[in-house]
């Protein structure tokens, strides 16, 4: 059975697709969640600020200063009475102390006690300036001035100096003495000696003072020869008075001889 062309249109049903009309989104709520967020710090600050205030410090670490000078350098520098935030701001921006601390670290006990862990940088050695025992590190540079002598620390005498100038270095007047006294120093306190006086003779040579001895190490050559074997040598003339002389002294010729002082 056939159809005719208008039959067949009369037969087909048109299907529309519906369209739905667009839903708008909805802005995501950043500012809500911020101030959500500003709101639990705020909270939070709030709650350390109130539950740790720092009650008792300890100074741990010092050798030459005081646990009242670190503690008053330690309140002087925008300190911050809570335990959190003291070691927070300490690691942010490290406390500055004394001239001779090289840093510290808070270490919280508890929430209201604090430990001041203090790291001393070494002194090399001082000179007496105008009637002032002026103390340089290890690179020579000038860092301190006090009325006393600290123990352990070698005093430099017999050269001369320009005007000394805090955090520059020693203004030796004599040229090639400055580059002497580091080397010594240096030297010093890699052979773990404990020496009382380097003293710098018109002569040129260098003397070492240690209690009743005193070592001789002619013009300042071979200084690392002479002072790494200087330990053994000062422990086998212990407890007896007179000079060592090393100026002779070499790797290959270790020539040493002590005359006693009577």
């Amino acid at each position: 059975m056939g159809y005719t062309e208008n039959q067949k249109n009369d037969n087909v049903i048109e299907f529309k697709l519906r369209t739905e009309p667009k839903k708008e989104r909805k802005p995501f709520p950043f500012k809500m969640i911020f101030l959500i967020l500003v709101t639990i710090v705020v909270i939070g600050i709030g709650s350390i600020w109130v539950a740790c205030p720092i009650k008792n410090i300890r100074v741990e670490g010092t050798k030459y200063y005081t646990e009242n000078e670190i503690m008053s350098a330690v309140k002087k520098d925008y300190y911050i009475p809570n335990s959190v935030f003291l070691k927070v701001r300490n690691y942010i921006y490290p406390i500055r102390t004394m001239p001779f601390v090289e840093g510290i670290d808070i270490k919280i006990q508890n929430r209201n006690n604090i430990t001041v862990v203090v790291h001393e940088n070494l002194r090399a050695g001082c000179i007496l300036y105008a009637g002032k025992y002026v103390y340089f590190d290890k690179d020579g540079y000038a860092l301190e001035v006090m009325d006393k002598r600290l123990p352990d620390v070698p005093l430099v005498t017999g050269l001369s100096y320009d005007n000394i100038m805090i955090s520059e270095k020693l203004p030796v007047k004599k040229k090639g003495y400055f580059d002497k006294i580091i080397k010594i120093t240096t030297l010093i306190t890699e052979n773990e000696l404990t020496i009382d006086e380097i003293q710098f003779k018109e002569d040129g040579d260098i003397i070492l003072k240690k209690a009743e001895i005193d070592v001789n190490l002619g013009k300042g050559t071979g200084l690392d020869a002479k002072l790494s074997v200087l330990p053994n040598v000062l422990e086998s003339v212990k407890d007896k008075k007179g000079t060592v002389q090393m100026g002779q002294y070499t790797e290959e010729h270790k020539i040493i001889t002590f005359r006693v002082k009577k």
